[in-house]
């Protein structure tokens, strides 16, 4: 059933996203009084739809995208042309036309953040707050850059960090990199460089330090050494075996590196103090004892024009990061092993739909966004490639070989369905102990 529930709930975003996409070149076509022959949401056979004037609108047998095709795009005959085909159209004309889907995929994520952010925005209260370090982990990129708890970020390889939201974005899109550090240490100044490492599983920027969460705990797992132990909700643990701990994120630490190990924990419950003893359990190699704590979350709500405003923001900031990625994959910088493909869409957009539709419509706008963005490139068989060729032959003056354009586009299609293969093989290697290297062990 959760298998299920995640495939239906990737075919709603994939369905909004496909759908808003074709439906900017559709409505583009018919501007540009282009014949519009299928609108399908699918590729392969016909499953069933309906004819609407000169467009079969179709679902089809295969549901990861959709397409467009109008008269004359593909058995454009120049001695037999129509003025209603595609092909027979002046440039501009289709460039509009291929532009139109893209846009719509940007309108698309710019009217859902706008929506959002009027209904109210449910953030971690901590990503709002001064980035003040609360733990530094033992060993981590931080602690070797001589950061320590109580400084304060200041910059990010010049860049403002005015809150921990900015910082995390930061350092989770910088894997492998040195980064320049400005802080404030007791009120002095100072700067260090941070050389970021990247997580196993997801390719993202690891520094090591964390806001100061206080180990208070939220709630306590069945059958596992918390509840044996007697530990409840709103517990405070103050020291691990006469250490004191500040952080959830130092408890956690101690806790993870200690299975089968008796430790003494110190607690306070409504103003008593008393201890006891407990050995975490070994799962995946680390210790755990089942409780977890709570973050406290903020609802930021904003009026029209600052929705609309903070929205522009927000896909700005987007598009910077995702031109960021592709950048840094190209200069092997971050590791094509970040990409995501439906396998791993369809488990987020699980987790996004089931913590609220918030988080939901967000996680569309983002992936709008994308789409839009990679349909751009100029890769044959995307808006993009269309859009170089096109471009070209406006520079030149003449069409392009049709012989040419046909093998560029085929070749095109090969990249863009080797990718898919890659890209799922990847979302399967994420959920693998040993990643890539369960799958081809001469890799690990």
């Amino acid at each position: 059933m959760s298998v299920l529930y995640q495939f239906l709930t990737f075919l709603v975003v994939l369905g909004i996203i496909v759908l808003v996409h074709e439906l900017g070149h559709y409505v583009a076509a018919r501007l540009m009084k282009i014949r519009v022959e299928v609108f399908s949401f699918g590729f392969g056979k016909r499953l069933f739809g309906r004819k609407i004037g000169a467009t079969d609108f179709r679902v089809s047998l295969i549901p990861v995208g959709g397409y467009v095709r109008m008269a004359g795009e593909e058995d454009y005959d120049p001695a037999h042309s129509a003025p209603d085909q595609f092909m027979a159209k002046n440039r501009a004309q289709k460039i509009f036309t291929l532009l139109m889907g893209p846009l719509m995929n940007l309108v698309l994520a710019l009217a859902l953040i706008s929506g959002v952010n009027m209904s109210g925005v449910e953030i971690d209260a901590y990503k709002l707050e001064p980035p003040v370090i609360g733990y530094v982990t033992k060993g981590s990129p931080a602690e070797k850059a001589g950061l320590l708890p109580g400084d304060t970020l200041l910059a990010i390889n010049g860049r403002n960090a005015p809150n921990w939201k900015e910082a995390e974005i930061t350092i989770g899109t910088n894997p492998k990199e040195n980064l320049k550090i400005d802080f404030l240490r007791a009120g002095n100044p100072r700067s260090t460089v941070l050389q970021v490492a990247a997580s196993r599983q997801y390719e993202i920027g690891y520094a090591g330090f964390y806001w100061p969460l206080p180990p208070v705990i939220d709630q306590v797992a069945r059958n596992y050494p918390a509840a044996k132990a007697g530990l409840r909700p709103g517990d405070h643990i103050t020291a691990v075996d006469g250490r004191p701990v500040a952080t959830y994120f130092e408890l956690a630490d101690i806790i993870h590196a200690s299975p089968g190990k008796e430790l003494l924990l110190a607690v306070q419950r409504q103003g008593q103090a008393f201890s006891t003893r407990i050995t975490p359990v070994a799962e995946n190699g680390i210790g755990l004892i089942g409780f977890n704590v709570k973050i406290a979350t903020r609802t930021v709500r904003y009026g029209l024009a600052a929705a609309v405003a903070n929205s522009f923001q927000e896909a700005g900031r987007l598009i910077r990061l995702t031109f960021d990625a592709f950048r840094k994959i190209a200069q092997r910088k971050m590791s094509v092993k970040s990409f995501s493909g439906p396998i791993e869409i369809a488990r987020v957009s699980q987790q996004a739909l089931e913590s609220g539709f918030a988080n939901f419509f967000m996680l569309i706008a983002f992936i709008s966004l994308q789409l839009g963005i990679v349909n751009l490139f100029p890769i044959p068989g995307l808006d993009g490639g269309h859009l170089l060729i096109f471009t070209i032959e406006a520079i030149i003056r003449r069409d392009l070989n049709a012989k040419l354009k046909s093998i560029l586009v085929y070749a095109g299609f090969a990249f863009l369905i080797s990718l898919m293969v890659f890209v799922i093989l990847n979302d399967i290697a994420k959920t693998l102990p040993k990643g890539w290297g369960s799958l081809l062990p001469f890799l690990d």
